[in-house]
Order: structure tokens, then C-alpha cells, then sequence
């Protein structure tokens, strides 16, 4: 297993429970936990040597100029209103991150998933995306929805698997939701 730094390194809030394993459709095992501000590094890394067609799905431009205070963002979180999960390798890689983002003042949080190329198919952003509901939801979410681009249609299907709603597309996005209650 992927090692995780012991509870003494370990954020107050940290979600421990949110550990875990899965096997993917090629019988490949991936690690899930939570984000850590330790992980900022590896997440520029794989922001910065991410190909064109991720970094487009994901960030809706093909060469997104983050800077160190906005990784430091994506990687420091409350574990509550803000809640990322990464998947990583036998050999310790990341292979994929999945997070939730409070709408403010609502009961309503926006998912976001990146799968790293030779990964998707496997199943990783439906079994990440299913891993969020439980967090959302104990924490008080009633509601996830998502933006992407309408060309993309293998998140298209995922979203379709967990029962969101049929997506709407308005200005060059679509966007679909999901009640949790």
C-alpha cells in the first residue's frame, strides 16, 4: 500500500476514513486518500507535464498559467466545504484526482475529475466520483453538479452512471446535477 504520512503529519481535519483501495477493470489496485498540502508538488508536476486533451477537459483551456498560490489552493483543503481525493499507483504515481468545491452560501457542491491517460476506461472517475457523495453529504451537501465541455463524452457517461440529471448545454458548457438527499 501507499505509504501516508503518520497522524502527527496529518492536517486536524484530516478524513482517515476516507482511506482506501480499489481494484480497476485491468485487476491494477489504486490508492485513494485524501489531498495533503504536501501533495501541491505533485500536483503542479502533473498539472505541468499533463496532456493537452486533460488539461482542456479539466481547466476548459489547453494551457492553464497556475500559479503557485492557486495550486497551493487546489491542495489545501478543509476536508468539509472543500474535499479532494487522490488515486495513486502500486508504485506511489498519482493517477487521478477527484474534488468537490462549495457553492457559496449553498448546499450545493461542484465536482471536478482528471483521470491521467492511460488510466481512463478503468472505472477510476466513477468509483472516485461515488467515493465524494458519502463526504457531501455528511457534510451537509444536498446537491452536486458539474460544467465540462459537451465534446467530452466519456465524462458524459460517468456522470450519466451516477444518475446525474440529463445534461443542459449553455454557452459552450454543459452542466448537469445530482440530488444527494
Amino acid at each position: 500500500m501507499v505509504p501516508v504520512p503518520t497522524d502527527a503529519g496529518l492536517p486536524e481535519a484530516y478524513p482517515k476514513h476516507l482511506e482506501s483501495s480499489f481494484e480497476v477493470k485491468d485487476g491494477r489496485t489504486v490508492w485513494v486518500r485524501a489531498i495533503l498540502p504536501s501533495d501541491a508538488a505533485d500536483l503542479a508536476d502533473a498539472i505541468e507535464h499533463a496532456d493537452r486533451e486533460t488539461l482542456l477537459h479539466r481547466f476548459f483551456t489547453a494551457a492553464p498559467h497556475l500559479t503557485d498560490r492557486q495550486i497551493h489552493y487546489l491542495a489545501e483543503v478543509d476536508y468539509r466545504r472543500r474535499l479532494a481525493l487522490i488515486a495513486r499507483d502500486a508504485d506511489g504515481e498519482g493517477v487521478a484526482v477527484v474534488r468537490y468545491e462549495c457553492h457559496p452560501e449553498t448546499n450545493t457542491a461542484e465536482v471536478a475529475v482528471a483521470v491521467a491517460p492511460e488510466w481512463r476506461r478503468l472505472g477510476i472517475a466513477t468509483e472516485l466520483l461515488r467515493r465524494l457523495e458519502d463526504p457531501a453529504r455528511e457534510n451537509g451537501f444536498e446537491v452536486l453538479d458539474a460544467v465540462y465541455l459537451p465534446d467530452n463524452h466519456a465524462v458524459a457517461r460517468v456522470f450519466e452512471r451516477l444518475g446525474y440529471s440529463s445534461p443542459c448545454i449553455e454557452d459552450g458548457l454543459a452542466s448537469v446535477s445530482k440530488a444527494l438527499v
